[in-house]
């Protein structure tokens, strides 16, 4: 039987940004979410990589933006 897993929604999308933004290790944010360290990684990459595209489109810093306001937009 195949292994499925959930989607990042948007409420651990919120916490992954409250506790990067309070200095907490990805170590500890995936242990709290019960995710795999890899997961957290990749899901700060996406949004890192998401602000430096919209960065380059419109001209905008974004990523001088606290995650929190982000997830807010």
């Amino acid at each position: 039987m195949e292994r499925t897993y959930p989607h990042i929604d948007l409420d651990e999308r919120r916490k992954i940004a409250r506790w990067r933004t309070a200095g907490l290790s990805v170590e500890v944010i995936a242990e709290k979410l019960g995710r795999h360290r890899s997961t957290i990684f990749r899901e700060i990459r996406r949004v890192d990589s998401i602000l430096k595209c919209n960065e380059d489109n419109n001209g905008h810093d974004f990523r001088r933006m606290e995650w929190p306001a982000l997830l807010c937009r």
